[in-house]
């Protein structure tokens, strides 16, 4: 067997077939065999493995085939020596029911979780996407124009919404971690992957769960703390991602005291002229990477509303409701009125009947306006006769006066 067996899953260089860990960048290779070594396995007596699709810090992700209907899945093995942490055991058991309980069209689907005694390994069966993750995209495409970015994201915000309602923190959220899955007729659906180390919100800050997990890349700085997480850790990890995606340029520094120090310089600080981005939009990125969980958006709901608005600025006028006609404000107006002078309401103002649009046949019947009632009314005065009036009066006080006096 040759010495370059196999590429690290991780840095890509080439490794022996021997090796358990990668020399180069330290990924570990879990039971120590090379992913090939996997291939016809029967995992479970469940799940025939015919390819592998990609690997994470957890463990290898393979296409596999169901034996009883003889469809395929993607099959999530944690590497062996994962079993030997309760921690991450329970980990693995919490991502899938997390994901199973949610059932939502921007989170991957979870047929099946469980361990096998034979191979000694846990698995999880998910539904087998078609397309790309958003970190291909990001890669090939960053720094990307804002209107590619807001459909995307906004199904992004439906998916954590949905974990959140259900008191699920993904804790890991990454470009990898977004899946732009093929849909048919060119549509494109995205899919929040991997709650592998998800949490649910409310557990004892004691537990051993809070510790530093996940990619510092898009870690919060609560949890570089080691704090517990909630919503507002996915937010912070979504305006690192939509910053890098912006930029091509990292939201933070490498370390754990850049992330909790150190200011991010806002965004069109860091773009050429023809690539500024919307004020709006620069601002709400800001506002996901404050160091203050407080201080961020409340939820994943309202990322969304504010990037829809963004997308779409009439948006808010279409979904405002509609206001009454001509008629019914002025009739709303005379009421208020009357009530303030202690009147009785003066009754309701009619629209004229309107004839129905487009042509009619012959003999249709024509709605007519509705006549005008004619009511009688004594003519006014005319000019003169005021003027007359006014000026008895002033010549009657004036003799009263002298009268009087």
């Amino acid at each position: 067997m040759s010495d370059a067996g196999h590429p690290c899953l991780q840095c890509e260089r080439p490794l022996s077939i021997e090796h358990v860990s990668c020399p180069h960048c330290g990924f570990a290779l879990g039971n120590g065999e090379a992913p090939e070594a996997w291939m016809g396995e029967v995992i479970d007596h469940k799940y025939e493995i015919e390819e592998l699709l990609g690997a994470g810090g957890m463990g290898m992700v393979f296409r596999a085939r169901r034996a009883r209907l003889g469809d395929e899945v993607a099959l999530k093995i944690l590497f062996p020596h994962f079993l030997k942490s309760p921690l991450q055991r329970r980990l693995f058991q919490d991502e899938a029911i997390a994901t199973a309980q949610l059932s939502h069209p921007n989170v991957i689907v979870i047929y099946d979780a469980d361990i096998d005694p034979t191979h000694q390994v846990a698995y999880m069966a998910m539904e087998l996407l078609q397309g790309q993750t958003f970190k291909d995209l990001m890669l090939a495409e960053a720094p990307m124009a804002p209107a590619a970015l807001y459909p995307i994201f906004m199904e992004v915000c439906d998916g954590l919404s949905a974990a959140h309602e259900v008191g699920i923190v993904h804790r890991d959220l990454k470009p990898d971690n977004l899946f732009l899955a093929d849909a048919g007729g060119g549509r494109r659906v995205t899919k929040v992957l991997d709650f592998g180390i998800a949490t649910v919100a409310g557990a004892l800050k004691e537990d051993e769960s809070n510790k530093l997990l996940g990619t510092l890349r898009y870690m919060s700085p609560e949890q570089c703390r080691g704090e517990a997480c909630g919503p507002a850790a996915d937010l912070y990890a979504l305006g690192v991602i939509l910053y890098e995606a912006l930029t091509r340029q990292r939201a933070t520094g490498k370390t754990v005291e850049a992330i909790l120090y150190e200011e991010t310089p806002p965004l069109n600080e860091r773009l050429p002229a023809d690539k500024q981005v919307p004020v709006d939009l620069e601002g709400l990125v800001m506002e996901l990477l404050r160091k203050d969980a407080e201080a961020r958006p409340r939820s994943a709901l309202e990322v969304r509303r504010r990037l829809k608005a963004l997308a779409d600025p009439f948006a808010q006028l279409n979904d405002a409701p509609p206001q009454a006609p001509f008629g019914a404000r002025a009739d709303a107006r005379a009421h208020l009125a009357a009530s303030a002078l202690g009147a009785p309401p003066p009754p309701p103002l009619r629209s004229p009947a309107r004839a129905p649009a487009g042509p009619l046949a012959e003999g249709d019947p024509v709605a007519q306006p509705a006549p005008t009632p004619v009511v009688d009314r004594a003519p006014p005065p005319p000019r003169a006769t005021l003027l007359i009036a006014s000026a008895l009066c002033i010549f009657a006080v004036a003799v009263s006066y002298f009268i009087f006096r």
